[in-house]
């Protein structure tokens, strides 16, 4: 008996701390001020839905199904494994939705009549429990963008530790690529360029028209100027009320990776932390030749290393390496973790891990990347 009264029942049955955050501390500590003046005032606020359906409330509110869950009710309606709450606040200028289950929340800001397909997601912020990550019960989660069962790409920091994973999104309404020029094809370009690497002339003849941009990697529409320093601290403030040890996330370009470090995080694998180190000298050689670089370009250059073969990567940006690559391709399942020790107990951790197949050889990650995105293995 004592034995069973020592378990987490709640929490393995996937009920975590993250789940206890209410709505109102996710609207005042993630929801920026800016995003707020766009939404305006909150007029109505519904009570909450219990829903266990993947079809959303309206276009673009579905939640996935990525663990492949086979069961549909009478109405024929894809159902998810676990049931998730979904809390509408309806604004003058919009709406915010909060989605939840027991390990995940996240809040999504719709400017305009989105139930008439004229609104636009302007901002989206999340934290979820990284304790299943690792094993296919991670993919439960009916609130996921990506799988995250991968043992070697997803393996927790710790074991003794427990942590949470944020997520950030947010742009300027009226401001995509696509919108202002009706160029589908660089919108999707800029949005993920890693989708294109592996059509070189193609790749390249895209990368020179976003150098000549103010977009980064990533931003097909324009930044919201007060979500980087205003979600950092709401993160943060979130994941210690609630008791965890760390705070990660996983950085798509080099820009967020460089805004992380900046606000506490750090790089648990020492061959990422390498590569970084790397990234980061060949950007001050490419300076110190006479190509100053804005930070947006920056991430470009950065991007660029991962083109094969390295003599098509533009001379002005090759580093010199030719092993080198950007780590996270946002396509298959590799990633680059940073994490924020926040409690006492994390202080002086010092995590040892490597984010590849045991035995494997570093230098081989350009062409297991390769390899990765050839064979259909890529996050969905």
């Amino acid at each position: 008996m004592s034995n069973i009264l020592q378990l987490e029942i709640a929490e393995l049955l996937g009920f975590t701390p993250i789940a206890r955050v209410t709505d109102d501390e996710i609207w005042q500590h993630l929801v920026t001020p800016t995003v707020k003046g766009l939404l305006g005032e909150v007029k109505v606020k519904q009570p909450a839905l219990l829903l266990d359906t993947k079809e959303g409330l309206f276009k673009g509110d579905a939640v996935s199904n990525l663990n492949h869950h086979d069961i549909k009710g009478p109405d024929g309606k894809e159902r998810v494994r676990y049931p998730y709450l979904h809390t509408i606040w309806r604004t003058v200028n919009g709406m915010v939705v909060f989605k939840r289950d027991g390990v995940k929340f996240e809040v999504f800001c719709w400017f305009g009549d989105v139930e008439r397909e004229k609104g636009e997601l302007i901002f989206k912020a999340a934290l979820r429990d990284r304790r299943f990550d690792g094993t296919t019960r991670a993919n439960d989660c009916a609130l996921l963008e990506y799988t995250y069962d991968n043992p070697d790409y997803h393996q927790r920091l710790s074991q003794e530790l427990s942590s949470v994973e944020l997520s950030i999104y947010g742009f300027m309404p009226g401001s995509r690529i696509v919108d202002a020029t009706g160029d589908a094809e660089f919108d999707s370009f800029v949005a993920n360029p890693f989708r294109f690497i592996d059509d070189t002339d193609h790749f390249l003849a895209l990368f020179q028209r976003a150098l000549a941009s103010k977009r980064a990697p990533g931003q097909f529409s324009a930044p919201i100027p007060d979500v980087s320093q205003f979600t950092l601290r709401g993160f943060d403030h979130l994941a210690r009320k609630y008791g965890y040890d760390l705070l990660e996330m996983a950085a798509s370009h080099y820009h967020v990776a460089k805004w992380a470090m900046n606000g506490g995080y750090l790089l648990p694998d020492p061959d990422q932390a390498l590569v970084m180190s790397q990234l980061a000298a060949g950007l001050d050689a490419i300076r110190a030749k006479g190509h100053p670089l804005t930070r947006t370009q920056q991430s470009w250059a950065c991007a660029v290393q991962s083109l094969r073969p390295v003599d098509k990567i533009p001379a002005t940006f090759y580093m010199g390496n030719s092993e080198l690559v950007w780590p996270q391709d946002n396509v298959s399942d590799y990633c680059l973790w940073l994490y924020k020790p926040l409690s006492a107990k994390a202080k002086d951790f010092a995590p040892k891990v490597r984010f590849r197949p045991e035995g494997e050889d570093p230098a081989q990650a350009p062409e297991r990347r390769r390899a990765l995105r050839a064979s259909g293995k890529r996050r969905k």
